[in-house]
């Protein structure tokens, strides 16, 4: 049984001959950028850089060696974009070990050494990564005070929260022209060249938006 025939027949409800196994798939079952920096140390695969694909909670893209050294069952559609060394940058983890984030990512230091990401305007502040921290928290809600008479804005609101301005792949290439085919196109040449099950993540996370509009305690 391979990996994508063990993946549907977990969904499928039937035993399959082992438990599916995932890493990094899906922003929730994925590893933090240090986490996967001191992992590629300790076997000694420092050579294989640490690329934070998921900037808010800082999360890493792991390599194909480790996901087969593992038996990693699920691939992330999502990592067939950014897929060049120039669409990266380099950076400097909290805990210093060297990482790249996706070129379009611009935080900036602060004086207090936090890290901080601003709208278009360069003066609202949209999230912040405190020193030490291992993800950037929200801090721009626009509906904080209340719920709006009118929602013409909506759009633009969304666009600013954190979630959605700094989606991480392929989402942050939902602007691009040819998006959809390139989708298609990449998920396809994936399937062929794998056994491993694909998977894409869409944040249908409706109720959530709320919390993201709003503030989680109000």
């Amino acid at each position: 049984m391979n990996s994508r025939e063990r993946i549907l027949a977990a969904i499928a409800h039937k035993r399959p001959d082992r438990i599916p196994v995932d890493l990094g798939a899906t922003p929730s079952s994925g590893i933090s950028a240090i986490a996967y920096s001191n992992l590629v140390k300790y076997l000694g695969h420092e050579e294989l850089p640490v690329q934070v694909y998921d900037v808010v909670q800082q999360l890493a893209q792991p390599h194909m060696e480790l996901l087969d050294m593992f038996g990693v069952d699920v691939l992330d559609i999502g990592r067939t974009f950014n897929d060049k060394s120039e669409d990266w940058k380099p950076t400097v983890l909290a805990n210093g070990a060297p990482a790249f984030y996706p070129k379009w990512f611009n935080p900036v230091k602060m004086d207090d050494g936090s890290f901080a990401t601003f709208d278009n305007d360069g003066k609202t502040m949209l999230s912040r990564m405190p020193v030490g921290a291992t993800f950037f928290d929200q801090t721009y809600f626009p509906y904080v005070d209340g719920y709006p008479d009118s929602y013409e804005n909506l759009d633009a609101e969304m666009g600013r929260i954190m979630w959605a301005r700094d989606a991480h792949s392929p989402w942050d290439h939902a602007g691009d022209d040819d998006f959809w085919q390139k989708l298609r196109e990449n998920t396809l040449k994936l399937r062929a060249s794998t056994d491993k099950a694909l998977l894409v993540v869409c944040g249908c996370n409706l109720f959530e938006w709320g919390t993201f509009l709003r503030r989680m305690d109000n």
